[in-house]
């Protein structure tokens, strides 16, 4: 190992991979895996992104809390055991047992790849979380405006604030409408402050509204399902419509994803924010957008098609690829 022109001395390495190696991930990935046994031996279904593990099973909705609880807690000591073989320990700090639900939740809120979880799903913790990251930084950049052109400060806005707002957009994405509305407001203020409205951002700046990026973000990971290049999770959750050889004339395009739109009976108003309603809105979009070979190319196209209608002063164009878009002039998602 050499740091700033001092070398280590030379050592055999036997039986370990220093971290931050080439070879550290997928030796570590061969030697994690079938650690999927022990973690779905009562029913769940485990997600293991490199040491990080985690087991989700679904229960009936009339199961006791005793029950639930009894059945998660014999999958966790038997991981403990696969580890204790294997000589793997797990951080008991960052262990939890929880029951996610919207009325009967059991535990506290959680992790999980950065995000904040309430176990209600409502998301109040994570946008909290956010808010009180990018309103300072909001404040701080217009701080600067004796200093910088409007283009400036734009552009200071996306570098620090959009990775922030964005990088778990897929994990709120289903939060209430006035949750949503609190994050992109904080972009809302400071167009105002800057003395500039969404349409001149938009069309002059290239500077969306919060609530169409969200969008276009989540119909990004729907065509990355359809081009074949998102996680395996993404393709046992989003399968095709039918056979996609056999679809109804009146479809938008021959790239159908199956919508569970008519099978839901339970907590409704939660399944029409989540991504499967959106479903609906790629399922109307044109052949030629879902013809997009990569994402940048698909993303374009959506704004293009958002940039004409602002540009024609459309009612709502902010909210045209919106799964809850209601205006006069209904958006793909109503079509």
């Amino acid at each position: 190992m050499v740091v700033q022109g001092a070398a280590s001395q030379e050592f055999v390495i036997d039986d370990s991979v220093f971290q931050g190696t080439v070879l550290g991930p997928p030796l570590w990935n061969t030697f994690f895996a079938d650690v999927s046994v022990p973690a779905a031996s009562t029913g769940g279904q485990e997600a293991v992104f490199a040491d990080d593990l985690d087991v989700f099973q679904l229960f009936d909705r009339l199961a006791s809390e005793d029950t639930v609880l009894q059945k998660l807690s014999v999958c966790r000591e038997r991981v403990h055991s696969w580890g204790r073989t294997n000589r793997v320990t797990f951080d008991p700090d960052k262990e939890h047992i929880v029951i996610l639900h919207p009325s009967d939740s059991h535990g506290e809120p959680f992790k999980l790849l950065g995000l904040m979880v309430d176990l209600d799903l409502r998301m109040q913790t994570a946008i909290d979380q956010l808010l009180s990251k990018i309103r300072p930084k909001s404040t701080a950049i217009l701080r600067t405006r004796g200093y910088y052109s409007t283009a400036d400060l734009i552009t200071q806005y996306k570098t620090h604030i959009w990775g922030l707002v964005e990088i778990n957009c897929g994990g709120y994405f289903h939060a209430a409408r006035s949750l949503l509305d609190k994050v992109g407001q904080v972009q809302i203020n400071f167009l105002r402050k800057l003395g500039l409205t969404e349409k001149e951002a938009f069309l002059e700046h290239n500077f969306a509204p919060t609530v169409l990026r969200r969008s276009i973000a989540m119909l990004d990971v729907l065509h990355k399902r359809v081009l074949g290049v998102c996680h395996k999770s993404f393709e046992r959750l989003l399968s095709w419509r039918s056979t996609r050889f056999d679809l109804p004339r009146d479809c938008g395009h021959n790239k159908q994803l199956y919508g569970h739109r008519l099978e839901v009976t339970h907590e409704r108003t939660l399944f029409f924010r989540s991504i499967f309603a959106m479903v609906d809105v790629y399922n109307n979009l044109p052949q030629s957008v879902v013809d997009a070979k990569c994402i940048k190319s698909f993303q374009q196209k959506l704004t293009d098609i958002v940039r004409e209608r602002c540009q024609a002063d459309k009612a709502s164009w902010q909210l045209y690829f919106s799964s809850l878009s209601h205006g006069p002039d209904p958006g793909p998602a109503s079509i």
